[in-house]
């Protein structure tokens, strides 16, 4: 009986998620955005949040305190999590990532939701949701002050496994003042 067990298995050994994890993280951090199965960002997407929020704990610790042992700590949390040095330093802003600040940095002020999951339709990866099956997409973004396209070349068509684009939210939108809703009551006045 699997009673109190909720981490999905993916058909894979301990020790083989770990390593999937960790690696997935690693792409994700490295280049901004991958490829990959709907289960496998799922289940990845917890871990890679817990790393950018130690990450900003980290950073706070670095600018309030003076003997920087918390920041130390939350370093070395998440190295042991990710084993990749240079990733971790473009995480916490260290090294070739000091003047721009890294990427928790730029989600000091967000509480949570720094990555998200867009579905591609079916099981064509040459397909975003709502488009026809005969235009071959592509994505436009901004990614590190480099304008980038992404073309979605399909897969074959019986891969019954349904891809996504896994990738970490480059701005922090400002959130607009939403005007108060007036009662229709009022409205007649």
């Amino acid at each position: 009986m699997r009673h109190r067990k909720r981490e999905k298995h993916l058909g894979r050994t301990s020790s083989h998620r770990k390593a999937l994890r960790s690696n997935m993280a690693n792409s994700l951090f490295t280049y901004g955005r991958i490829i990959t199965t709907k289960e496998k960002a799922k289940y990845i997407r917890p871990f890679v949040e817990k790393l950018i929020t130690m990450a900003k704990k980290g950073i706070i610790k670095r600018d309030v305190d003076k003997d920087k042992m918390a920041y130390i700590h939350y370093y070395r949390q998440v190295l042991s999590k990710l084993n990749n040095k240079e990733v971790l330093r473009k995480l916490f802003g260290e090294g070739n990532w000091r003047e721009t600040g890294g990427i928790a940095a730029r989600y000091l002020e967000r509480n949570g939701g720094y990555t998200r999951i867009l579905k591609l339709s079916g099981s064509r990866l040459g397909v975003l949701s709502g488009s026809s099956v005969g235009d071959v997409p592509e994505l436009e973004y901004k990614m590190e002050g480099f304008e980038r396209k992404l073309r979605l070349v399909g897969n074959r068509l019986g891969d019954n496994a349904s891809r996504v684009i896994f990738e970490l939210i480059e701005e922090v939108e400002e959130e607009t003042e939403v005007a108060p809703k007036v009662s229709v009551a009022e409205e007649k006045k």
